[in-house]
C-alpha cells in the first residue's frame, strides 16, 4: 500500500513537469510561428536591406549645337583601366601573412642591435625590398610652449611637415635617403617621436632626460659634436629604466599594406605594358575601399588609343584589371566660345525619383553639373535621366551578383544662336591684335615690373614666408643667365623652407603671371613679360535678338577641363585671367560710344540743333580734347561725330545737365543688365549720379563730372554686350533691345520709341556713318556694304596703372540694319597703343566681313 502510494505521489511531480515543459514548448512553436508567418516580411526586408546594394549611374548629358547644328559640345567615350577589387582577398590575405612574418623577423633580429638609435634601426631596414617601395613616417606633438613652426631636417635636406590644430605633426622620406652619415635635426618638437616603418611595425623614441634641458633644436647623430650637435643618445626607447626596445605591429596598418601592395601590383604591370608612370597612394586607395568598395578602382583615367589596344591585347581574360569606357564631355571646338559653353564640374546629385530600391545603401557613379556658361545655366536640360542596378554582395561588402538594372537615358539637346564661322573670325582676330600690340612693347616696363613686385609680395604674403624679400626673389630670376628651378631660385634668394614649399611657391607666383615657364622644362622659371591684351566682341542680329558671336578673349581650352580641372591647367587660366567673360563682364568704361547716348539726349531735350555749330579750341572749362594741343575748329552734330570731338559734347552735355543726361543713359537700360541666358555676374553696369559719388567718394556732383559723363568716362561702367544692344536699339529706333542666345522662332520683342524725329535720328546715323567713311572708324570700310559707326579711346585704371580701352560699335547696313556689333580692346600697361580707330576698328571689319559673306554665299545658293 505504501508502494503504491508512492508511486502516485511521484508520478503527481511528473505531471507538473510535463505541464510545464508543454508550455515552454508551445511557446517555442508560438514564436517559431511568429517569425515564419507574421514577421517574415520584416526580415527579409532587413536580409534584403544587409545584403544588396544599389550602384547609380548617370544619363550623358544632352549636346549643345551652334544655329546650324553643329556640335560645340557633346559626349566622347573615355577608356580607363579599373580593378575589381572583390576578386583579390585570396591575394591580399596572402600578402598580409608574408608582410606579418617579415615585420616579426625584422624586429626579432633589431632587439639584437646594441645601442639601436634612430639612425642605426634605419641603416638595418635599408635593404628590405618592401621598405624600400614605402615611406617612413615621422610623428609627434608640437612643442606647447610656442607656436613656430615645426621643422625636420635631413641632412641639411627640410622635410615638408604637416601640422593640424590640435598640435599633432608628421613627416614622410624614403628609406633609399638614408646613408651611414645620415643625421636628423629638429625643431619645436616634444620629447616624444613616433617612428612607423613603411606599415610594418612601429616604435618610440623619448628625448634622454639627460638633454632635456638642452636648447631646441635638437640634433640626432651618431658623432658627438660639441658644436651644434648632441650626443648619439639623445633618444632612447621608451622609458630609461627600460633597456629593451619594443615595437608594436598593427593588424589594421598591415591589411591596409597588403592591400596597397597588392593593387600597387596590378598598376605596375599596367605601367609597363604602355609605358606610363602613374601612381598610386595609400589615402586613395582607403577612401575608396571605405566609400566605394562595391564599385571598381579606377586606376588609370585617361587611356589613349594606343594604350587600350596595347592593354586588351596584352591583359589575361581573368585578369582582375579591366578596361572600361565612360561617358565624358567632348569640346571639338576645344576652346572657341569657350566662356559662352562653360564647363561641367563636381557637384553632381543623383535624381532618385522613379528608380527602386531607395531604402538600401546607395553607391553613385558620379556624373557632371554644370559649372559655368551654358552648362551650368541649362543644367537641368542638359543632364540625363539616371539609371540604376541592384546588386547582391558578400559579407565583406563585395558585389556578385546583379538582380535588377535600369538603363540611363541621355539629357536633352540646346541649339544656340552661335555662329560658329563668325564667333572664330571674331576670336582669330582679337587674337591677331592682341598680338599685334604686344609686338610693339618696349621691356622691360618700370610699370610692370611693379606690378610684378606687389604681386609677389601678396603671394609670399598668402604663403606666410614673409621672410622671404620679393626684390630679391624677382632680382634672381632677372640676373639668372638661365631659367632657374625651385631649388636653384631657392638657393639664390636665400629661401629656408623645403623643395616642395619652393616649388609651390614658384607655381603660385607663375598663376599669378608674375613667372612663366620656360621652354626647357616645366619645372624652370623666367620672369613673365606683361600677358597679351585682352578683348572682346559681339555680334547680333537686330531682326531677332539673336547673339551670332560672343566672344572673350582671353579664352581656355575646354578640352583641358575634361574630365577634370588639373592643376597645371586651372594655373594656366588664372595666369592670364582667362575666367573673367569680358563680352559680358560690366566692367568698362564706354567711351566715346556714350557720345551717341549724350547726342540723342541733346536732340529729344531741343537743346540742339544737328547742324548748329559750336567752335573746339582743343579745351573746354579745363576739360582737354583729344586733339590738345590742336584744335576741331567747327564742328557740328555729323562733324563731331565722326571726329568724336569732346568739346562738342561738353558744350552738348552743358546745356543739357546732369539729370536729363542721366536719365537717358537709364532708358537706354544701361544701369540693368541684358538679360541672357548665361549665370549672372557679381558686377553690374553703373550710370553714376550725384547719390552714387557722394555714396561712393563722399563728393559732391560737379560740372566736371557732367562732361565725363557725356563723353563715356567717370564712374559709368558697361559691358560690350550692353554697348552692341544699344547700337541694335539705335539701329531698330528703340529704346530697349533684348538678345538671346537660344535659337527660337519667337518674333523680338518691342520696345518703346527712341522718341526722336526721322531727321534727328538720321543726322545721329550720318554721323555714324560719316565716321567710317573718313573719321575715327574709317578702317571699318567694307565695299558694297553701308556701316554706322563710332569708335572710343577710354582712359582707366587696372592693376593700379593708368590704362586704355579701345572701343568700336556700330550697325550694318545703314538703310535696312541687319547687325549690331561692340569690340572692345583693353590695354595691359601704359605703352600699349591703343585706340579705337586703330586697335578695335579692324577687328570690328574682320567680324562684319566674315557675316557678309556668310550672307553672300546664302543668297547665291538661293538663287
Amino acid at each position: 500500500m505504501k508502494m503504491v502510494e508512492k508511486h502516485h505521489s511521484e508520478n503527481s511531480r511528473f505531471h507538473i513537469f510535463r505541464f510545464f515543459y508543454g508550455i515552454l514548448f508551445m511557446t517555442l512553436v508560438l514564436f517559431l510561428a511568429n517569425l515564419q508567418f507574421i514577421e517574415s516580411d520584416e526580415f527579409a526586408t532587413k536580409e534584403r536591406i544587409q545584403g544588396q546594394r544599389r550602384i547609380l549611374r548617370p544619363g550623358a548629358r544632352g549636346d549643345i549645337t551652334d544655329r546650324e547644328g553643329r556640335i560645340l559640345v557633346g559626349n566622347t567615350a573615355q577608356f580607363q583601366a579599373i580593378i575589381h577589387l572583390d576578386v583579390l582577398k585570396d591575394e591580399i590575405w596572402k600578402e598580409k601573412i608574408k608582410l606579418k612574418k617579415m615585420a616579426f623577423e625584422i624586429r626579432e633580429d633589431l632587439l639584437n642591435v646594441p645601442n639601436l638609435t634612430l639612425n642605426r634601426m634605419l641603416q638595418f631596414c635599408r635593404n628590405n625590398n618592401h621598405i624600400k617601395l614605402r615611406p617612413i613616417s615621422l610623428s609627434g606633438k608640437t612643442k606647447s610652449s610656442n607656436k613656430k613652426r615645426v621643422k625636420v631636417f635631413l641632412l641639411d635636406k627640410r622635410l615638408t611637415i604637416e601640422e593640424n590644430d590640435q598640435g599633432d605633426w608628421h613627416c614622410n622620406f624614403s628609406i633609399n635617403d638614408i646613408s651611414e652619415k645620415t643625421s636628423f635635426r629638429f625643431s619645436n618638437i616634444s620629447d616624444q617621436i613616433n617612428v612607423n616603418i613603411s606599415g610594418l611595425f612601429n616604435t618610440t623614441y623619448y628625448l634622454h632626460p639627460g638633454e632635456k634641458s638642452l636648447p631646441y633644436p635638437h640634433y640626432l647623430s651618431e658623432n658627438h659634436t660639441n658644436k651644434d650637435s648632441i650626443i648619439s643618445k639623445l633618444f632612447s626607447f621608451t622609458d630609461p629604466e627600460i633597456k629593451k626596445p619594443k615595437f608594436y605591429t598593427s593588424n589594421y596598418s598591415l591589411s591596409w599594406e597588403a592591400r596597397y601592395s597588392v593593387v600597387n601590383k596590378y598598376l605596375n604591370q599596367i605601367n609597363k605594358i604602355t609605358n606610363r608612370n602613374d601612381n598610386l597612394t595609400l589615402n586613395k586607395l582607403k577612401l575608396h575601399w571605405n566609400k566605394r568598395l562595391v564599385l571598381p578602382m579606377e586606376l588609370i583615367p585617361n587611356l589613349s588609343s594606343i594604350e587600350y589596344a596595347s592593354l586588351i591585347e596584352s591583359l589575361a581574360p581573368d585578369s582582375p584589371v579591366q578596361i572600361q569606357a565612360k561617358s565624358v564631355r567632348h569640346y571639338p571646338e576645344k576652346d572657341v566660345a569657350s566662356h559662352v559653353l562653360g564647363y561641367v564640374g563636381s557637384g553632381y546629385e543623383a535624381d532618385t525619383s522613379g528608380l527602386f530600391g531607395n531604402d538600401l545603401a546607395t553607391f553613385e557613379i558620379k556624373g557632371k553639373k554644370g559649372k559655368a556658361g551654358i552648362e551650368k545655366f541649362f543644367d537641368a536640360q542638359l543632364r540625363g535621366i539616371d539609371g540604376g542596378d541592384i546588386w547582391r554582395i558578400n559579407p565583406m561588402g563585395l558585389r556578385f551578383d546583379r538582380i535588377e538594372k535600369k538603363a540611363s537615358q541621355k539629357g536633352k539637346s540646346i541649339e544656340l544662336t552661335i555662329d560658329l564661322d563668325i564667333q572664330k573670325v571674331a576670336e582669330s582676330s582679337l587674337t591677331a591684335m592682341s598680338q599685334r600690340v604686344a609686338a610693339h612693347r618696349i621691356l622691360p616696363d618700370s610699370n610692370w615690373n611693379k606690378t610684378i613686385t606687389k604681386r609677389t609680395r601678396q603671394v609670399l604674403i598668402s604663403t606666410n614666408e614673409t621672410e622671404l624679400s620679393q626684390e630679391i626673389l624677382l632680382t634672381a630670376f632677372k640676373d639668372a643667365p638661365f631659367p632657374l628651378t625651385g631649388n636653384e631660385a631657392s638657393t639664390v634668394a636665400g629661401f629656408k623652407g623645403t623643395l616642395e614649399d619652393a616649388n609651390k611657391l614658384l607655381r603660385l607666383l607663375y598663376s599669378k603671371g608674375v613667372l612663366d615657364k620656360s621652354s626647357i622644362s616645366d619645372d624652370s622659371y623666367v620672369l613673365a613679360p606683361p600677358p597679351p591684351p585682352p578683348g572682346a566682341a559681339v555680334l547680333l542680329d537686330v531682326k531677332n535678338g539673336q547673339i551670332l558671336c560672343l566672344a572673350s578673349k582671353p579664352n581656355y581650352d575646354l578640352q583641358n577641363l575634361s574630365p577634370r580641372i588639373s592643376q597645371d591647367a586651372y594655373d594656366k587660366i588664372e595666369r592670364m585671367e582667362a575666367w573673367l567673360p569680358r563680352a559680358w563682364h560690366p566692367g568698362y568704361c564706354p567711351a566715346s560710344p556714350f557720345k551717341l547716348v549724350t547726342a540723342v539726349a541733346a536732340l529729344r531735350a531741343k537743346v540742339v540743333t544737328p547742324s548748329e555749330l559750336f567752335i573746339c579750341d582743343g579745351i573746354y572749362k579745363g576739360m582737354i580734347c583729344h586733339c590738345y594741343p590742336g584744335r576741331h575748329g567747327e564742328m557740328n552734330l555729323k562733324d563731331a561725330e565722326a571726329q568724336s570731338c569732346n568739346v562738342y559734347f561738353y558744350q552738348l552735355a552743358e546745356r543739357l545737365g546732369e539729370a536729363r543726361l542721366i536719365q537717358e543713359a537709364k532708358s537706354f537700360g544701361m544701369d540693368l543688365t541684358p538679360t541672357i541666358e548665361l549665370p549672372s555676374l557679381r558686377n553690374s553696369p553703373n550710370v553714376p549720379d550725384p547719390d552714387w559719388k557722394k555714396k561712393s567718394i563722399g563728393e559732391n556732383w560737379a560740372l566736371e563730372d557732367t562732361f565725363n559723363v557725356a563723353i563715356g568716362q567717370g564712374g559709368l561702367r558697361q559691358s560690350p554686350l550692353q554697348m552692341a544692344c544699344f547700337a541694335a536699339a539705335l539701329a531698330n529706333k528703340q529704346k530697349i533691345f533684348q538678345p538671346t542666345l537660344i535659337r527660337s522662332n519667337k518674333a523680338k520683342r518691342h520696345s518703346a520709341p527712341i522718341g526722336l524725329s526721322e531727321q534727328d535720328l538720321a543726322a545721329i546715323v550720318e554721323g555714324m556713318h560719316l565716321a567710317t567713311i573718313k573719321g575715327t572708324a574709317k578702317r571699318c570700310k567694307i565695299p558694297g556694304v553701308e556701316i554706322a559707326g563710332k569708335t572710343g579711346t577710354a582712359q582707366w585704371r587696372n592693376h593700379n596703372m593708368k590704362l586704355s580701352l579701345a572701343w568700336f560699335i556700330g550697325f550694318a547696313p545703314i538703310e535696312d540694319p541687319e547687325v549690331a556689333i561692340a569690340v572692345l580692346v583693353e590695354g595691359v600697361i601704359p605703352q600699349d597703343h591703343i585706340q579705337g580707330g586703330l586697335t578695335a576698328t579692324p577687328v570690328a571689319k574682320d567680324i562684319l566681313q566674315s557675316y557678309f559673306n556668310k550672307q553672300k554665299q546664302k543668297n547665291l545658293r538661293i538663287n
